[in-house]
């Protein structure tokens, strides 16, 4: 395939590594007992109600296997039919052995399709991180429409939807796998409308308030903390569809209304307020008579839950935006609190997604020609601006979230710009040139040469015999420098083949007096 990186030893030293720990973790996430309903058929692409995070999972969790199947070598039917056995066998275990766990043919699919993505992003590495302008436009164009698409995920997950169809309420219920809660339910409400344990008359009128975001109220007698999830008042269609739930979990308040989440299969934005029945707020009913009033509502922007008993009372106001897409996809429930460290993770995800971005938009602007350059650098501003308005203004406003706050601009244009700087650091040998020899082969010659020249520089390094953290560190500090001088090499040697055999592309090899090969051992000799 042309732009592979050549595998040399340490690369496939490596890859044995990355995909005997690959190997290793993905045994470890799905040999163990799992909790969760049976799906209705193991020939399903997109299987139960969490099928959307399954798919998502499935394919990072084999991506790791793909690129350590390549840096070893292995060719690329090889590696995908490696992906798709380890799949299948998994997969007869889960069905045969391991309870909880569903083997299903999208399983095999998605993981599949991982390995495959791994490998190809590996593999063709001499593309990505040496990119020629051109390549690299297309390349961001691709990727802002994938950052388009996932802010559009984001945003649709986060905008209530509620579906026509008849409500019934259930009032501290024993409900599957939840738990019971110990209090008593004095009185639930909907806005003005009356939660009963039965069918709900009113509809239309319920629906329309919980649109438009009205207060879902419950008082009650608590009777200290849950070990699990607790439903107070939970309101369910006649397809057993989630629509409200109001619920205690230890001394936390939770609530949840349906998304777009559950149409996409991903999960739930479930909002906590910690400490709602803590000792201060909510005494045991045998203490005190007063009754803990519970008051929570969504509307898509933000989530208000609050907790009064008597002059004391709690409150918590969380802010919702398409930052906190990385929460419907975990393989765990998160309760979303408004913390500090939602808003860390929150500002690293932004910032991991526009770092292609700048990185691509960089190598489009490193044009040697003038005119192109001058043209692209206001054409890939232009672009990237209107990305981010699109992205965190226009398809927020469009799926009725507020627009993204300042912070979540700064983190996107802080990656940005670090993908921008990523892609224009100089390397050492990076643009040497050979006096004399202006070519596109000279300065690859020169660039091996001075490969060559840091990897014996490194080979000749000496540490003193021990194991002290000093030494240790020392030494894997030199194995990933000679790791990544070898994989710079491959790249280079890539792209002279690139270079060499293009003109007899057509004919379906490369003349040998014209071979890559040839050229780098004779810059070696150099």
């Amino acid at each position: 395939m042309q732009g592979n990186v050549a595998s040399t030893p340490h690369l496939r030293r490596i890859g044995a590594v990355i995909t005997i720990g690959s190997v290793v973790a993905i045994l470890f996430a799905t040999m163990f007992p799992a909790s969760g309903q049976p799906v209705d058929s193991h020939l399903c692409l997109v299987c139960g109600t969490r099928g959307g995070v399954d798919f998502v999972l499935n394919v990072l969790l084999f991506i790791p296997l793909g690129i350590g199947l390549a840096l070893s070598g292995i060719p690329w039917n090889r590696a995908i039919f490696t992906a798709c056995a380890l799949s299948v066998t998994i997969e007869t275990v889960q069905f045969f052995f391991i309870p909880g766990r569903d083997a299903t043919l999208g399983d095999v699919l998605t993981n599949t399709i991982g390995g495959a993505v791994g490998f190809a992003v590996a593999n063709n590495a001499a593309i990505w991180l040496r990119t020629a302008p051109r390549t690299a436009a297309i390349l961001g164009v691709g990727w802002c429409a994938v950052w388009l698409a996932i802010q559009a995920i984001s945003s649709f997950a986060f905008a209530p939807s509620i579906p026509d169809s008849k409500y019934y309420g259930q009032i501290a219920r024993q409900l599957g796998d939840f738990a019971v809660f110990p209090g008593r339910v004095l009185e639930a409400t909907i806005g003005n409308i009356a939660i009963t344990d039965a069918q709900l008359r009113d509809v239309d009128s319920v629906g329309r308030r919980l649109l438009a975001g009205a207060t879902v109220s419950a008082t009650v007698l608590p009777a200290g903390p849950t070990n699990d999830i607790a439903p107070i008042v939970r309101v369910a269609d006649d397809e057993q569809r989630e629509i409200v739930l109001l619920a205690q979990d230890e001394r936390s308040l939770l609530f949840g209304a349906r998304t777009g989440a559950a149409i996409l299969r991903l999960r739930p934005a479930l909002f906590a307020m910690t400490g709602a029945f803590a000792s201060g707020i909510a005494k045991p009913r045998s203490s005190s008579s007063d009754p803990l009033t519970l008051n929570a509502r969504y509307d898509g922007r933000e989530a208000q839950l609050t907790a009064r008993s008597g002059s004391v009372s709690r409150g918590s106001r969380i802010p919702v935006s398409s930052s906190l897409g990385w929460t419907l996809v975990l393989p765990f429930q998160w309760y979303i609190e408004g913390t500090r460290t939602e808003l860390a993770i929150s500002l690293i995800w932004i910032a991991c997604l526009t770092v292609p971005i700048g990185y691509l938009g960089a190598c489009v602007a490193r044009s040697d020609d003038p005119g192109w350059n001058a043209a692209t650098v206001a054409l890939c501003l232009l672009a990237g601006a209107a990305t981010l308005i699109t992205g965190l203004c226009v398809v927020q406003h469009a799926f009725g979230l507020r627009a993204a706050p300042i912070r979540d601009w700064l983190a996107a244009i802080s990656g940005i710009v670090a993908g921008g700087a990523l892609a224009a650091r100089p390397g050492r040998w990076r643009g040497a040139k050979v006096p004399g020899d202006q070519s596109a082969a000279g300065r690859n010659r020169a660039e091996v040469s001075l490969l060559h020249h840091d990897e014996s520089i490194l080979e000749s390094r000496e540490f003193p015999s021990g194991t002290g953290c000093r030494n240790l560190v020392n030494r894997a500090t030199t194995q990933l420098r000679r790791a990544f001088l070898q994989l710079d090499a491959g790249m280079i040697q890539a792209e002279m083949t690139n270079r060499s055999c293009r003109p007899v592309f057509d004919s379906g090899h490369c003349r040998s007096g014209q071979s890559a090969n040839a050229m780098t051992v004779n810059a070696g000799a150099r």
